[in-house]
């Protein structure tokens, strides 16, 4: 169990890992701006989940019993570490759903896309069987994740010209 519970929570980074290795197997594997690309999407995917549960703050389901939450207020010297706090929506799910739906897009491979529908899944059992999210708040990221990967499939052939 904790070595599914290890690869659930290193989804993210196993499946950014991933892409990185495909990348290098395609005939862009030379387009340095690529693989920069990439890690700027990711980037980018990981600012927005932070903004949006610093300004939703809803909690995480081990959260309800802290007193204290309710005084946890995002500021600007700890903006970037406040929304650990906040569980919707959950950046795992965000990030591996955002990952899978670039995979499936862009590489078309069977056999990665199912090791990739597995990551994810592990991920999201992961996150919900140790109490950091709810369904919902899985759910909403993974809804997020499905747009943001998504759109950098379809925005990425315009920058990589």
């Amino acid at each position: 169990m904790n070595y599914l519970s290890c690869i659930g929570s290193n989804g993210p980074i196993n499946l950014l890992i991933l892409i990185l290795v495909m990348i290098s197997t395609t005939t862009q594997s030379h387009n340095i701006y690529l693989y920069i690309y990439v890690i700027i999407w990711q980037a980018i995917n990981q600012f927005i989940n932070i903004v949006i549960k610093n300004t939703l703050k809803y909690p995480r389901p081990n959260n309800y019993k802290n007193k204290n939450f309710k005084n946890l207020t995002p500021a600007l010297d700890n903006y970037f570490s406040i929304h650990r706090n906040f569980g919707m929506p959950s950046g795992h799910a965000q990030q591996v759903i955002s990952e899978l739906t670039f995979i499936i897009f862009y590489f078309k491979n069977p056999i990665i896309t199912t090791i990739s529908v597995l990551q994810s899944c592990i991920t999201l059992w992961q996150r919900y069987s140790t109490n950091k999210h709810s369904i919902n708040q899985l759910a909403v990221g993974s809804a997020f994740g499905l747009i943001v990967g998504t759109a950098f499939y379809i925005i990425l052939p315009s920058i990589i010209k």
